[in-house]
């Protein structure tokens, strides 16, 4: 096929992916066409470029890497189905009423719901690469909440300049945050599982005492419980402003984090920095021989994972609530650890797991509302999801360490 006509064909198909993305997000499903479209000319040009064996072969191998988080959710679903009826439920009016709620009645909610998810789900994704468990992504969110809010309280400057600079200070703090965790780790050996837990909890408990610090009035209320609204300013742009019928709580937040997993997945996959953590993760000593510093590589990795969390706080002040509460209980860090095993450690695979959430989530309240099954359940599903998935990790491992004394014994 012509060079000029190929390239031009997956400019269109970017473009007709980018358009029904923008719009189905903005709650015009008529974007999905467009998203179909998009998929027929892409397959229509493996087809041609590289025949019919070549575009199967690579449906073969997405589906490959989708089997392991489907057979999970499927699972899941039928346990669900099971409690359902032993407790009195109907699961298929349940199940509809999920499904309606999450991808159409409540997809907003979906979207708001699924835009923390995805940068905490990076942050323990990216540092999973490494070899390392971030699971302190809860206390960087609210590192990045309170910077956030401290300086959209400070700065009433023109958009384009204040947005991404709290994004940039915000994300810094974060990274700055993790950094801690980091040096513990390769000067001493802590565990930065143990290491990031605590200082989640220190963020968490520093978060009260930053809201009584910036809300209320000092005369009147001697213990606030909500910061004072930020300029609108620092306000992130909504897609009611563009398109009339998108819901009024829809902001360009879900935009950056699906352009921040693509640009995590570049750094992963295209770059050196990217190279080395993977290398890091995969196998420390091979790395060592190759000449990677593995200090410095723990280092980058989980100051990039600290930098990621924090965007989850960044967007949902700035987005969002436009404020901090006390007490606020978001554990946006803890489902994120589900969103990026379910997704593999993949930064893209992290777009759909962190939507897959957003819609139990959104549906579950939808279906709790309409067909009054107790949302519980719900929770159940996410818990069994998360446990096959570890349980999958788990027999891996044991395989794995199987096969290294067979080796040996040979």
């Amino acid at each position: 096929m012509n060079n000029t006509v190929t390239y031009s064909s997956k400019v269109l198909a970017g473009l007709l992916f980018c358009i029904g993305g923008f719009l189905y997000i903005a709650s015009y499903f008529s974007g999905l066409y467009f998203i179909g479209g998009g998929a027929v000319i892409l397959g229509g040009l493996t087809i041609a470029d590289q025949g019919i064996s070549a575009f199967l072969t690579k449906l073969t191998y997405i589906g490959k890497k989708a089997v392991a988080p489907c057979i999970g959710v499927i699972v899941a679903l039928l346990l669900g189905a099971v409690l359902m009826l032993l407790t009195g439920y109907n699961p298929i009016i349940s199940y509809k009423a999920l499904l309606y709620g999450g991808f159409i009645a409540n997809w907003h909610i979906t979207i708001l719901n699924a835009v923390p998810l995805m940068f905490t789900g990076l942050s323990i994704a990216f540092a999973f690469q490494a070899g390392l468990f971030n699971i302190g992504a809860e206390g960087q969110y609210y590192i990045g909440a309170m910077v956030a809010t401290w300086l959209g309280l400070r700065f009433d400057i023109h958009p384009l300049f204040i947005i991404p600079l709290i994004f940039m200070i915000a994300g810094f703090a974060g990274a700055a945050y993790n950094a801690i965790p980091a040096l513990l780790k390769v000067k001493t050996g802590a565990s930065e599982v143990v290491t990031t837990m605590m200082f989640a909890y220190i963020a968490t408990t520093l978060s009260s005492l930053f809201v009584k610090a910036n809300g209320g009035d000092p005369a009147t209320s001697t213990h606030a419980y909500i910061t004072d609204t930020i300029f609108t300013s620092a306000w992130l742009p909504r897609f009611k402003t563009i398109l009339p019928s998108a819901n009024y709580r829809l902001h360009i937040g879900i935009l950056i984090a699906i352009g921040t997993a693509c640009l995590v997945h570049i750094i992963l996959y295209k770059t050196k920095v990217g190279f080395e953590i993977r290398a890091v993760g995969s196998n420390k000593e091979a790395a060592r021989t190759q000449g990677i510093s593995i200090g410095k590589t723990i280092t980058i990795a989980m100051m990039g994972a600290g930098f990621l969390a924090s965007m989850s706080g960044v967007t949902q002040v700035l987005g969002l609530d436009h404020k901090m509460f006390e007490n606020l209980n978001a554990g946006y860090g803890w489902n994120g650890i589900a969103v990026a095993l379910l997704a593999g450690n993949s930064p893209i695979g992290v777009i759909f797991t962190a939507l897959l959430w957003g819609v139990l989530d959104a549906g579950g309240q939808y279906m709790a509302r309409t067909v009054q099954t107790s949302n519980a359940i719900i929770e159940i599903i996410k818990g069994t999801i998360l446990f096959l998935i570890l349980a999958k990790y788990l027999v891996n491992s044991i395989f794995r360490r199987r096969a290294k004394k067979q080796g040996r014994s040979l």
